[in-house]
């Protein structure tokens, strides 16, 4: 007996049509469930046309494309040099920041180097740590180098254990210099940006809940990048150099993300004298979709007003040094692959920016046969003291 369900005779045509409509449900599924099993039903990438490669930027700015080879004025290379350091501030969200206090948590004695833990109040909400190394003697007492850290973390920059920084600040320290190491947003200490909040997370290189580079995307929704933030980190701590330990002169040193910090703080500095740049040189536009890095240097719209030759082009004619490692090239193991075929051109289009100075001698480029990408140490002390002697 079939409760609440009239008999087959008694059905109305309302009945007969729902359950033709089931059963029409019901043998569809069934089809759905058979070609489910059939993995060859699904379309595949390679049945696609798929090369969704944007067109070069329009560089609108660019020294290369606003003089196209011609050696400007001295009055005109300072008018460009002013026009796209305004646009960089805009496309990076810079703002100059205030200067800050710092206060000294511990300090260590490691190889001959004191090495001080600093916090920094940036803001209400933010603190920022940063390690100073004092050597034992120093070289120059009012200058300092600023090493900064690629992705990864700080500690190892100071000799906590060995990777592609090869313990820098560590050994620049060893060698006589004064060395401020500040950990970068997204990293280390500093990796979950909304640590102090159980219902925030604005993680970089890895947090609570792994990685999804929410410090950069929701930036990006308040015209906010984190290129731009660190840039006013440095300059923070440039300042506080200079008004609490009495720095007149600093000489950048960055690898890898730290490269595009060492060539894009300079132009917001008072005090930057020299800048060697590790891993990081070549256009912007193989930066994600040709090396497939990481997006902490992502710039939005950058391409349609400058590139970074111009970029590093606006603290001519201080001296920079350019670095690679021969093995860092594209490919499917490497996400860093700096040394890539845009590195020559942008070299050309640095060397003409510094020739408008006649200071195309101040840009040098040293590519460490073997190496991957990683810091040669003996190049950056090399250096360093032609450039503090």
């Amino acid at each position: 007996m079939n409760r609440g369900r009239p008999e087959p005779a008694a059905w109305t045509r309302r009945d007969l049509g729902v359950a033709a409509a089931g059963a029409l449900v019901a043998r569809s599924m069934r089809s759905i469930e058979d070609m489910a099993m059939d993995e060859t039903f699904y379309v595949r990438p390679e049945e696609l046309r798929l090369l969704a490669l944007h067109p070069p930027g329009r560089r609108a700015l660019s020294f290369h494309n606003r003089f196209a080879g011609a050696t400007p004025s001295k009055a005109a290379f300072e008018t460009w040099r002013a026009a796209c350091r305004r646009k960089l501030a805009e496309l990076l969200g810079y703002r100059a920041p205030r200067p800050a206090s710092a206060r000294k948590l511990r300090s260590v004695v490691r190889d001959g180097v004191t090495i001080e833990a600093w916090v920094m109040r940036a803001d209400n909400d933010v603190e920022l740590p940063a390690y100073l190394l004092r050597p034992r003697s120093e070289r120059s007492a009012r200058s300092a180098v600023m090493a900064i850290h690629g992705h990864g973390e700080a500690e190892p920059c100071i000799g906590a254990r060995d990777d592609y920084h090869h313990q820098f600040a560590l050994r620049i320290a060893q060698a006589g210099w004064l060395a401020l190491c500040p950990e970068h947003r997204g990293f280390g200490a500093l990796r979950d940006m909304a640590n102090s909040s159980p219902d925030h997370w604005l993680d970089y290189w890895g947090s609570r809940r792994g990685h999804q580079f929410t410090l950069v995307t929701d930036g990006f929704l308040y015209g906010k990048t984190l290129l731009g933030q660190t840039v006013e980190d440095l300059v923070r701590w440039e300042d506080w150099l200079s008004n609490e330990q009495g720095v007149r002169d600093v000489h950048a040193v960055g690898i890898s993300y730290g490269g595009d910090l060492a060539m894009t703080y300079p132009p917001f500095s008072k005090r930057v004298r020299s800048i060697y740049c590790s891993g990081s040189m070549g256009s912007f536009s193989g930066v994600f979709a040709r090396c497939y890095n990481a997006p902490a240097h992502c710039v939005p719209h950058v391409l349609q007003w400058m590139d970074r030759s111009d970029i590093a082009g606006l603290s001519a004619p201080v001296p920079i040094r350019v670095h690679f490692g021969e093995r860092d090239t594209p490919g499917p193991e490497n996400a860093s692959a700096a040394y890539n075929e845009t590195v020559q051109p942008s070299m050309r289009e640095l060397r003409g920016v510094y020739g408008a100075l006649k200071a195309d001698d101040r840009v040098s480029m040293r590519v460490t046969p073997g190496s991957e990408h990683e810091f040669e140490i003996g190049d950056i002390l090399a250096w360093l003291t032609e450039r503090t002697t």
